[in-house]
């Protein structure tokens, strides 16, 4: 900092040394670099930092990317850097001597025996500590739980309200009501209420932030993978001595995780029971709360894996994957691109353009066509769907032998019902035949079967064979074109009219038809 001058006083011309030594710490700060004889000079090129172009680096837990670009883009740059192969080794957890059987002393190094290559979606995030702030909190409102504690209001205390005493001439201050906040018998001016301290969070963010702390147990260290939790003793002095071989001394806490039975024995758990600050934990109960509390984190290797596999497959669990319409659930292929369509496309552009009622085709042209709602697909779509109206339906269902036992019926066996329409003796006229056709119109003369139950007609009419559909159409057209003659309308009137022509069935009286009575002979 340059020294301020005093007021009232000449300034002391500074010392050389001392003035170049002021700009230089002030250009330095500034982002300029000073020379011996006090001349600034431009900074030196910077060291090329991590970038999303870098090499495939083999990056074991604790190694971390250029610092600088990191701590800049701290939101989207994981610690690790970009395209970085993470390997995590894997030592023996149980390493005794072999002539006494105790454990190894802790200041040798952990035997190695393999290493595993993981993820980087999962361990190699970017660091969003403004999502492990809200995660964490919703996990300590989960673990508050359900608060029963219940005081009560002013109103709600049980007592008299009255004034306590007079305050006149007695030498004390006033005093109002017993029960006021503050007093000795009084109550809470701000009362615990029974409440529910768990909030709804987006599982998304849980999901995200579990993989976030894994990706910084990663880029500090703090994450061992061991072979099993198999010991030999169930000597909490052996369990500590493993650990504290593996964690070193200033190791303050640690989660043990595992599987559940195959990768730890009873020994394991009798032994780490009453050692402080040591949890043990399975896969499922793996948390962002239990991360951020304990400092060391010991998995393993097959805890590893399954909680590689549970993080993956959660996505699927919840439906959040992409749903494509195929027989395999997979994404369509794209399609080639039909040849010829651009030329084609510009020719028809370039016809427009040059067209002399130019506004008119554009008009037209325009009509055909509509943005699109949707936020996928084409922009512009046809105004009116050719496929609107179309549906699929499924025949096959109806096709089958016990489809009729379910009560599906298609609707083309309508006229295969014989609840309604049935005849015994059919009747086989032949209308080419004078006679038989005389025979036929006296036999609905003096029948009482012309007349049909209208109910019904109100319902549908239903027929035995298709066949006799067109043989009643036949003789009701032709008994309507033959005089004096007797013919049966389905569209017309309840009351039916019986005869010939419109004159004569103005003057005679309509036959009335009755619910009960039906087709009692033949037509």
């Amino acid at each position: 900092m340059i020294p301020s001058l005093r007021l009232g006083a000449a300034p002391s011309p500074p010392q050389p040394a001392r003035l170049i030594a002021v700009i230089s710490r002030f250009c330095t700060t500034a982002g300029f670099t000073v020379s011996a004889s006090g001349v600034p000079m431009a900074p030196p090129e910077p060291e090329p930092g991590a970038s999303i172009h870098d090499p495939p680096v083999v990056r074991r837990p604790g190694d971390l990317a250029d610092l600088r670009t990191v701590l800049r883009n701290w939101w989207s740059f994981p610690a690790v850097g970009f395209n970085a192969v993470l390997e995590m080794p894997v030592y023996k957890f149980e390493v005794t001597c072999p002539v006494n059987g105790e454990p190894t002393s802790s200041d040798d190094p952990p035997e190695e025996i393999g290493s595993i290559i993981v993820p980087n979606s999962i361990f190699a995030e970017p660091i969003r500590k403004d999502i492990l702030y809200f995660t964490y909190w919703w996990h300590r409102g989960c673990m508050a739980g359900y608060q029963q504690d219940m005081q009560l209001f002013k109103w709600e205390w049980p007592g008299s309200n009255k004034k306590a005493r007079s305050h006149k001439n007695i030498g004390k201050s006033r005093m109002g009501r017993r029960k006021a906040p503050g007093k000795y018998d009084g109550v809470f001016s701000i009362p615990q209420r029974p409440r529910e301290w768990r909030q709804g969070e987006l599982k998304r963010r849980v999901w995200k932030s579990l993989k976030m702390m894994l990706s910084a147990k990663f880029a500090q260290g703090e994450i061992t993978v061991v072979d099993s939790f198999n010991v030999g003793t169930h000597k909490t002095r052996h369990v500590a001595a493993h650990l504290r071989r593996l964690l070193g001394r200033h190791c303050n806490s640690a989660l043990l995780v595992h599987v559940g039975t195959s990768d730890v024995n009873d020994n394991f758990r009798w032994g780490t029971a009453h050692i402080a600050q040591v949890r043990r934990e399975d896969v499922e109960g793996v948390s962002t709360y239990n991360l951020l509390k304990y400092r060391q984190i010991v998995i393993t290797e097959q805890a590893l894996h399954k909680l590689i596999a549970e993080i993956n497959n959660y996505p699927k669990k919840r439906g959040w994957l992409p749903k494509h319409a195929t027989p395999d659930g997979r994404p369509a292929p794209v399609p080639d691109k039909v040849p010829g369509w651009v030329s084609e496309w510009a020719a028809k552009k370039q016809r427009l353009k040059d067209s002399e009622l130019r506004q008119r085709d554009y008009f037209m042209e325009f009509k055909k066509w509509k943005w699109s709602q949707k936020l996928y697909g084409a922009l512009k779509v046809p105004r009116f769907d050719p496929l609107a109206g179309f549906r699929v339906k499924d025949f096959s269902i109806l096709e089958h032998p016990y489809s009729e036992m379910r009560g599906q019926r298609a609707k083309w066996q309508k006229f295969e019902q014989q609840e309604v329409y049935y005849d015994d003796e059919p009747i086989e006229t032949d209308f080419n035949d004078p006679a038989d056709v005389e025979e036929t119109r006296c036999m609905l003369e003096h029948s009482e079967a012309a007349v049909i139950d209208l109910s019904v007609r109100n319902s549908e009419i239903f027929l035995q064979h298709k066949k006799d559909v067109q043989s009643l159409g036949e003789a009701m057209w032709s008994a309507k074109n033959t005089p004096n003659s007797y013919f049966v309308d389905l569209n017309d009137s309840p009351n039916y009219d019986f005869g010939g022509d419109d004159g004569d069935s103005e003057n005679e009286q309509e036959p009335q038809v009755s619910d009960d009575e039906g087709v009692h002979g033949q037509l």
